[in-house]
C-alpha cells in the first residue's frame, strides 16, 4: 500500500486508536484518548478498554513515527517507567514497526501496534490477546529504502561478519569481503539500525551472529539468488559426490544436508545441493540428466551473489568441497521439507562450537 500521504504525529495517534477499535470484540468499549496530568515522564497516548463484564484496563502508549531495532531497549525502559508512574499497560506504537522491531518487542514482553495494523496486545485483566498483521513495509516512507541484506554487496559483508569472529575497520572488511567501500558503509549502517552491529573507536563488531544469519537467510534465500535446476544421478548421491571430489577444477560448493553432516548429522540426505559456476557445463561434465520429478542432485548457479557461496569452503572427508557453515545453515533454513529443522539443528551445533567455524 504505497501512498503519497504524510502522517502527522496526531494522525498516527488517531490511526492507532482506530486500529484498536477495529480489532477489539464488539462488546468491548474503547474510551480515549484521555488527558493525563502534565508531569514527566508521561504517555503520548492513553486509552481505556472496558470488557463486557465491566473490567477495564488503561493502555499507555509511547508513540513514534519510526522505531529502529537499536532503539527498542531505550523505548521499552521509557514506556515501562510511564506504566509504573500512571498505572496501566505499556504499549509501544509507531507509524510503522518493522519485522525485526516487532520481534524485539515480543522478546521484551511488550505489546505493540502500528498505523498499518501490525499489532500484538496482551492484557491480563481483563484477559485479552490480539495479534494481527498489517503492512510489511512502511507505506509512508519517502526516498531510498532503509535497506535489506539482499544483493551481492550485502552477501559479501554478511558472510565476512559471520565467518570471522573479530572487530573490523571498514578497510579490513572490504579487503576480506570484496565489497566496495561505499557498499560496506551502507550495509554496516543498516546493520547498526537493526542492532546487529555496534561501532566503537572506528571498529565494528557483530552483536548477535545468529540473528544476523537468520536476517540474511530471510532476505536472500537461495531460491531468489540462484538459478536452480534438478537432475538425477542414476548411481545415487554417493556416486555423484565421488564425481565432485574427482573434478576439483570445476568451481563447486556442496551445501544443504550433505554439507551439514560434516558438523551435525541430522538424517540421511535425499538429494545433494551444489553451488556451481555454470549449470550447463558442470551437468554435462558430471553426466547428470535433468529430472524434476525425482531428483537426487540440485545444482545452484549464483545470479545475484557473485562468488560468495564459494568463499571459505572446506574439504569434506569424501574429498568434495563443502560451503562454509554459515552458508549451509542459511540455505537449510530456506530449504523444503525437513531442511529448516536441519538448519536449526546445525545452528545449535554452531552455537556450541563457535571456535570451530568462526575464524579469527
Amino acid at each position: 500500500m504505497a501512498t503519497d500521504e504524510v502522517l502527522t504525529a496526531a494522525e498516527v495517534e488517531r490511526r492507532i486508536v482506530q486500529v484498536m477499535r477495529d480489532r477489539l470484540p464488539e462488546t468491548w468499549k474503547v474510551t480515549g484518548p484521555a488527558e493525563l496530568q502534565q508531569r514527566s515522564p508521561r504517555p503520548d497516548l492513553s486509552i481505556q478498554l472496558r470488557a463486557s463484564d465491566g473490567k477495564a484496563a488503561r493502555l499507555l502508549f509511547k508513540v513514534k513515527q519510526v522505531i529502529e531495532r537499536r532503539d527498542v531497549a531505550h523505548i521499552a525502559d521509557q514506556v515501562r517507567l510511564i506504566a509504573v508512574e500512571f498505572g496501566g499497560v505499556p504499549v509501544v506504537a509507531a507509524r510503522y514497526l518493522s519485522t525485526s522491531v516487532r520481534e524485539a518487542l515480543v522478546e521484551d514482553g511488550l505489546s505493540y501496534v502500528d498505523a498499518t495494523g501490525n499489532m500484538r496486545i496482551a492484557i491480563d485483566s481483563p484477559a485479552i490477546f490480539i495479534s494481527d498483521r498489517g503492512e510489511d513495509r512502511d507505506p509512508w516512507r519517502k526516498g531510498r529504502p532503509r535497506g535489506t541484506l539482499k544483493g551481492e554487496p550485502a552477501a559479501r559483508v554478511a558472510r565476512a561478519l559471520l565467518d570471522y569472529n573479530r572487530d573490523w575497520t571498514v578497510r579490513e572488511l572490504t579487503a576480506a569481503s570484496g565489497a566496495s567501500t561505499g557498499a560496506a558503509y551502507r550495509v554496516l549502517e543498516y546493520l547498526q539500525r537493526e542492532d546487529l552491529v555496534i561501532k566503537g573507536d572506528k571498529r565494528y563488531r557483530v552483536t548477535d551472529w545468529e540473528r544476523l544469519l537468520r536476517a540474511w537467510s530471510s532476505d536472500a534465500a537461495f531460491q531468489t539468488t540462484t538459478r536452480v535446476m534438478a537432475f538425477i544421478e542414476p548411481r545415487g548421491v554417493d556416486a555423484f559426490l565421488a564425481k565432485v571430489a574427482a573434478e576439483l577444477t570445476l568451481p563447486a560448493a556442496v551445501t544443504g544436508s550433505v554439507a551439514a553432516k560434516q558438523w551435525a548429522t541430522y538424517a540421511p540426505a535425499k538429494a545433494a545441493y551444489v553451488y556451481v559456476s555454470s549449470i550447463q557445463e558442470t551437468s554435462e561434465r558430471w553426466g547428470l540428466r535433468p529430472n524434476a520429478a525425482a531428483p537426487n542432485v540440485i545444482l545452484l548457479e549464483p545470479r545475484t551473489v557473485g562468488d560468495v557461496p564459494f568463499q571459505n569452503t572446506a574439504r569434506a572427508e569424501g574429498g568434495y568441497p563443502v560451503a562454509a557453515p554459515a552458508q549451509v545453515a542459511a540455505d537449510l533454513l530456506n530449504g523444503p521439507g525437513r531442511e529448516p529443522s536441519e538448519g536449526e539443528y546445525l545452528i545449535e551445533w554452531m552455537k556450541a562450537n563457535e571456535e570451530r567455524w568462526r575464524r579469527d
